[in-house]
């Protein structure tokens, strides 16, 4: 698994999280659409996870680290990922 840096103090999640899987990605050479395919996304998606625009939920969070061979909290800090909301 790869090194990643220890999570950023609270409220600089998205910055965390765009620079490590911006790295992560350019690290193996691949592109957002390369991830996406790997982890079945749609690669604006990706994109949006990888800029801090969007949230993963706990699914995909374990998706897109397993893909990347490295552990779950080196992609997303922790309170960086959502839980989905089941229906009431």
């Amino acid at each position: 698994m790869d090194r990643v840096p220890p999570p950023a103090p609270r409220g600089q999640g998205a910055g965390v999280r765009r620079n490590t899987l911006s790295r992560l990605l350019a690290t193996r050479g691949w592109t957002d659409g390369e991830l996406a395919s790997r982890v079945a996304l749609d690669r604006a998606h990706v994109n949006q996870l990888k800029n801090g625009r969007a949230l993963p939920t706990v699914a995909t969070a374990l998706v897109i680290a397993d893909a990347l061979g490295v552990a779950v909290d080196a992609v997303f800090p922790p309170g960086s990922v959502v839980r989905r909301r089941r229906p009431r």
